[in-house]
């Protein structure tokens, strides 16, 4: 009974804690549903449109969001932050060069660069995107992997009470799938009779869903539950003895002698991470972290964001502070084409009777179309010219086109707009830059989500990320060499002497060593890359002298591996030819027992 009970109250505080999610979040969900609509083009809504539908008026859209968002996109395909490891000692150099091999080889197996790029996008728009880094299971081939996976924005649902964005504060995160029964009991086929008197109960007694509002459990419209994946923090404490030597004992290993003699005794809180998946009132599974790391196993990036609003207006993207204008621009253009309709054909004034019956239809039907002909036997209509389309309806369009680029920040350089003849190179270039600046904060805070994945897969002292865990035996990978090309790496490997017997120590050991992982600020495209290129060469030309192999390095060139090599060659060959000493001069000898004259001419 007591275990029931306990059951019982897990399951209700672990739905508490999602539908306390669920609420704080709605306003944003329907923000950032919103936000994406206006990406797609979905910018009108259904009171204006019913609107303009009676009053016989035309519903533009004249999508100018979505080529700055997808401008910034491009950026960020083009400007991708390299990660790297800074040795602590002198002997983990070499650890953190083979560190560095390794992720590339974990990024490149999950296309990384890909998935990066499109929680990129997810912030920009609706103003978060989530990747989740986990191990998963192979059961077809036996085997095991780190995954790294992009999650829907509308999936996660976060500790109303967390304020960090890297839920370093948060208490809980939430997973939340639309799945069918079916698909739970196959996952779980020990609650397939529970998971069945889920669906029948919720189907009978949930509300239907509604505009609006979210069902928490079950959809009457789709038939399909909603599976719950909770990962949550458990907090305890634990005793140590500082022993007067200065020793640290934990709770129960200090001899009563010690304890008497003077030892202080200090409690530290600590924190165990657990995961539960839940579905209604029934939990499927649940138990402690699979992962050393002690941490949720995802990364959230957060394009703007402060921490102290509600989050429907604190947590936003590119998008939010743009469809006001865009708004504007399509009423405007709205209003402008129905004026065009409108005033496009003249007005004629016809006195009542001075036209016959079929020649006053006639008339009206084709009168006000260009080049008509008609022939009157009584007095000729009066016509009455148009009214002139208002310019300053083209005018105002432009100013709405300005506040486009200057709340998101991308100026016409930026797009590669024309500029007015005689404009710099260097003036473009200034104006780009300043631009840059303004959009600086995302990749800065794309740069935080990348740590924060590499601390995920890599840990710190004691806490050991995925690739230590789960890479603990020996295998070997493949990398992308120095040169470029690729090359194979033995992890994990027994040292063995000449003898081939095993001395104790692992050559390339994925989990020894200190290390710090930063992430570069420069970055590491080839459009980059080449622009550094140049670079040094303008200082070559400019009289600076730099070594013909560090220009060489910095190009893209697929043989210059092999050009750098025999450069090398060629340079030691030089040197030792240098190094070697030269025959002396050959005089003359002189008679028997007579020095050489100095004199005479050499051989």
């Amino acid at each position: 009974m007591d275990e029931a009970q306990n059951t019982a109250g897990a399951a209700e505080k672990l739905r508490s804690y999602f539908r306390q999610a669920v609420e704080h979040q709605k306003k944003w969900r329907e923000k950032a549903r919103e936000d994406y609509g206006f990406y797609t083009g979905d910018q009108w809504n259904s009171a204006d449109l019913g609107a303009l539908k009676e009053q016989q008026r035309p519903a533009i859209t004249i999508n100018k969001i979505k080529p700055l968002i997808q401008l910034l996109s491009g950026w960020q395909r083009l400007n991708r932050y390299e990660p790297d490891f800074l040795p602590r000692t002198a002997g983990d150099l070499e650890l953190c060069k083979v560190r560095k091999g390794v992720t590339k080889f974990v990024f490149d197996r999950n296309d990384y660069e890909y998935k990066e790029s499109r929680i990129f996008f997810d912030g920009i728009v609706c103003g978060r995107g989530w990747l989740s880094a986990e191990y998963e299971w192979n059961y077809e081939s036996l085997e095991g992997d780190i995954v790294l996976r992009r999650l829907s924005p509308f999936d996660m649902y976060v500790d109303p009470e967390a304020r960090e964005p890297d839920l370093s504060d948060a208490e809980y995160v939430c997973r939340a799938k639309w799945v069918t029964k079916e698909k739970i009991k196959d996952v779980y086929p020990e609650h397939q009779d529970a998971v069945e008197a889920f669906a029948r109960k919720y189907a009978e007694d949930e509300p239907p869903d509604k505009a609006g509002a979210e069902s928490l459990w079950y959809s009457r419209e789709t038939k399909k539950c909603r599976l719950v994946e909770i990962w949550y923090k458990e907090h305890y404490a634990k005793t140590l003895y500082i022993l007067p030597d200065g020793r640290a004992a934990a709770d129960g290993q200090a001899e009563a002698a010690l304890l008497l003699a003077g030892a202080r005794q200090i409690r530290l809180p600590l924190t165990k991470m657990k995961f539960a998946t839940l579905l209604g009132d029934l939990i499927l599974e649940q138990g402690d972290s699979p992962y050393r790391h002690n941490d949720f196993p995802f990364v959230p990036f957060i394009a703007q964001y402060t921490g102290e609003c509600e989050p429907e207006n604190d947590i936003q993207g590119i998008i939010r502070s743009l469809k006001d204008p865009q708004r504007e621009i399509n009423k405007r253009r709205s209003q402008s084409l129905h004026i065009l309709n409108t005033t496009a054909n003249p007005i004629y004034w016809v006195r009542e009777g001075a036209l016959p019956p079929g020649d006053f239809q006639r008339f009206k039907d084709k009168g006000a179309i260009a080049g008509g002909v008609f022939k009157f036997a009584t007095e000729k209509p009066v016509r009455e010219e148009a009214a002139q389309f208002p310019a300053a309806l083209a005018r105002m369009e432009d100013v709405s086109t300005g506040d486009l680029r200057q709340i998101s920040g991308i100026n016409p350089e930026m797009l590669g707009e024309a500029m007015p003849s005689g404009t710099s190179g260097k003036a473009i270039e200034l104006r780009q830059r300043q631009s840059v600046t303004q959009i600086a904060p995302l990749f800065d805070n794309l740069r935080l989500s990348k740590k924060r994945l590499l601390y995920l897969l890599w840990g710190e002292p004691g806490k050991p990320g995925l690739i230590p865990q789960y890479y603990s035996e020996a295998k070997v990978i493949r990398i992308t060499g120095d040169d470029g090309k690729p090359a194979f790496l033995a992890v994990n490997q027994p040292e063995v002497d000449p003898a081939g017997r095993p001395t104790g120590r692992i050559l390339n050991d994925l989990s020894a060593g200190e290390f710090d992982i930063v992430v570069a600020d420069a970055p590491s495209t080839p459009t980059q890359r080449i622009a550094q290129y140049y670079a040094l060469l303008e200082a070559v030309q400019a009289g600076v002298a730099i070594p013909p192999d560090i220009i060489l390095e910095a190009s893209d060139l697929p043989q210059k591996e092999e050009i750098r090599q025999r450069l090398l060659a060629e340079q030691q060959a030089a040197l030792q030819s240098a190094r070697q000493p030269q025959p002396g001069p050959v005089r003359r000898a002189g008679p028997p027992g007579t020095f050489p004259d100095a004199s005479a001419p050499l051989l």
